[in-house]
């Protein structure tokens, strides 16, 4: 549907269009397939953690599961957080009714029942997303036990970077050998200021998640006002105001999920 509206935009447009708007218009475009019909049938456990706290986890949470939920999927998050932000988030959208049909939340701190319902979830056919607390406990490595792939949100600080990197070659490893199999992991950096993320004083940390082997994300998340927006309720789609940058930065990113997901199913079954 979307994607057909896209076309009659296009078709209705009077005035002539630029190579420019062609590009980004087939861009956008080519997002939407991946997203709308590239996901279908994916029902693939993605486990958002870093041991450190204060990286803006939650929120891309809640940005990753909207979009997926918007595209058509069907969608399971997993509050593990003692917080229990996001449920509140969850109760406030609904209140407003800016709440995605396709979209259901759970909260959950009994590592067992994480683990199982997960695991549950995925075997409907369900995208499932695993917010995990931002420490080190048995909920963080229940996540990993049942996940697929291991998202790593940071920021360019030395105390994400380190604590990113324990996550991925340290506890990540343990689950590999444990269950005798490949957990991939992918780094995305998150809250990332356009203006100091050129700053030369991050050049020695970027170069150490280079070096590091651990997957990256083609980009970064840029720190804008609509994350913060949906902090109180609502998606990325369903905000006042929507921000195109920000919904094709998350179509984008679950694209580079599936496609690690994907390449990892295809490599066991070789």
């Amino acid at each position: 549907m979307m994607i057909a509206s896209w076309q009659l935009s296009i078709i209705n447009r009077r005035r002539p269009i630029s190579n420019g708007q062609l590009k980004r218009c087939q861009k956008r475009r080519a997002r939407l397939i991946i997203v709308s019909f590239g996901t279908k049938g994916a029902s693939m456990i993605v486990t958002i953690a870093n041991p450190k706290g204060g990286t803006g986890k939650t929120t891309l949470v809640r940005a990753l599961s909207g979009t997926a939920a918007h595209a058509g999927n069907d969608v399971f998050l997993i509050d593990a957080d003692s917080r229990a932000n996001t449920m509140r988030w969850v109760t406030m959208s609904k209140q407003m009714e800016v709440w995605p049909d396709r979209l259901e939340a759970e909260s959950c701190l009994d590592p067992d029942r994480i683990y199982r319902m997960a695991l549950d979830r995925q075997r409907e056919g369900k995208i499932v997303f695993v917010d995990i607390e931002g420490t080190t406990n048995e909920n963080l490595f229940a996540g990993l036990y049942c996940a697929d792939i291991v998202l790593i949100p940071l920021q360019t600080t030395q105390d994400d970077v380190v604590a990113g990197m324990q996550l991925a070659l340290n506890h990540i490893p343990v689950v590999e050998d444990d269950q005798k199999r490949k957990l991939p992991s992918l780094i995305v950096i998150n809250q990332h200021d356009l203006v100091t993320g050129r700053a030369k004083a991050h050049a020695p940390l970027r170069e150490i998640l280079r070096e590091s082997g651990v997957a990256l994300t083609s980009q970064p998340i840029a720190r804008r006002a609509c994350y913060q927006s949906i902090g109180a309720a609502g998606t990325l789609q369903t905000v006042a105001t929507p921000d195109p940058k920000a919904i094709a930065e998350m179509e984008t990113l679950l694209g580079e999920i599936l496609a690690l997901y994907r390449s990892t199913a295809e490599g066991v079954q070789a």
